[in-house]
């Protein structure tokens, strides 16, 4: 006779998927793109205008295979006279943006420049090229900063706007763009500013579709305008436990029937929650001889997706899934002696996959 136990521990990632609308705006995407032997650039914009006294930024994505994986450093060539270049994070991390910040002076000339971004990783190179156009202020000129924020959905970030008047000593009303749908965004004043800073605040959802966003802040005075731009980047939530139970529902024996089990998928989140893979495996047994090729596994046949009210428990049972279908242990009657599996305890890892419904 054998008894059987399950013990499970599993990460499982949710990604709220969601479609941004009208209401919101959705996230930068690359404009150009360059790939090199396996070693890729991109950028959101391919060019990009700033006053003197303000800061550009540009979005830059890279990517490489596996074979590839190491860092990936930037650098950036072609800058005017007088301005400063940061690049955040650097080295850049495949996949998430780094962002490349072009601070122009009161020394930077007024013009057209060509800005080549070049990414560089285990002896290979690749390289886009943005157009930084450079204008004079028509009145006071503003910046962001930092120039990017980074967060995982539901989390806020901050950023300040600092303002260099000149003459001005007016009132500048604020406003923004490029929140996100699912996000809400102040700016402290609200309404005007007399003074030289502000503090923009953006909240995240967590139905925030992840990506980058560019957020603006525009700055109105009586007779000139301006305006000052950094990156949102938002990253999807990761949950550290998505309890799976449940117990075989008949002993075994060598060649005996297969014993079925019934899961009981369990919602610790505040939404709703979508299962989408299952899986069930025997990873070991607590005795010396008693290998875990003397058991098979038939998994899960059911339909996708299951979905797991919030704070909740279903077994698969209750969502109207057939025994039939349930994943199954059985053991196998082999041409050798099994004796060393009489009353082991067989351990069983539970896994599975689920998105925000």
């Amino acid at each position: 006779m054998t008894r059987y136990s399950g013990r499970i521990r599993l990460l499982v990632l949710l990604v709220a998927a969601l479609l941004a609308t009208s209401l919101g705006s959705s996230a930068v995407q690359p404009t150009a793109t360059t790939l090199g032997a396996g070693l890729g650039i991109s950028v959101d914009r391919t060019s990009v205008g700033v006053t003197i006294g303000s800061q550009a930024v540009v979005a830059v994505t890279v990517s490489q295979p596996g074979s590839l994986l190491g860092p990936v450093h930037l650098s950036v060539t072609g800058a005017p006279v007088g301005a400063t270049v940061a690049i955040l994070p650097n080295p850049a991390i495949n996949g998430i943006p780094a962002v490349v910040a072009v601070q122009t002076s009161a020394t930077t000339p007024v013009g057209s420049y060509l800005l080549k971004i070049t990414a560089t990783s285990n002896g290979q190179s690749v390289s886009v090229n943005v157009q930084l156009n450079v204008t004079l202020a028509t009145g006071f000129t503003m910046v962001l900063s930092p120039p990017a924020a980074t967060v995982v959905d539901g989390q806020s970030t901050t950023y300040t706007l600092t303002v260099n008047r000149g003459l001005l000593a007016g009132p500048i009303s604020l406003s923004l763009s490029g929140v996100p749908q699912n996000a809400t965004a102040t700016v402290s004043p609200s309404l005007s500013l007399l003074g030289n800073t502000a503090t923009v605040k953006v909240s995240t959802a967590t139905n925030v579709v992840p990506g980058t966003y560019l957020i603006t802040v525009k700055g109105q005075s009586l007779l000139a305008s301006e305006t000052a731009s950094a990156y949102l980047i938002v990253l999807p939530q990761t949950y550290d436990d998505f309890p799976i139970a449940g117990t075989p529902d008949r002993t075994l024996a060598p060649g005996s029937e297969r014993a079925a089990i019934d899961l009981a998928l369990t919602n610790p989140f505040g939404a709703p929650m979508t299962v989408t893979a299952l899986g069930v495996d025997v990873t070991s047994t607590d005795k010396p001889g008693c290998a875990t090729s003397n058991y098979a596994v038939t998994g899960y046949s059911g339909p996708f997706p299951l979905t797991i009210p919030a704070h909740s428990t279903r077994t698969l049972s209750s969502l109207g899934v057939p025994r039939a279908q349930w994943p199954a242990v059985r053991m196998l009657n082999l041409p050798t002696n099994q004796d060393a599996c009489k009353t082991a305890v067989v351990q069983l890892a539970y896994s599975g996959a689920g998105n925000g419904a």
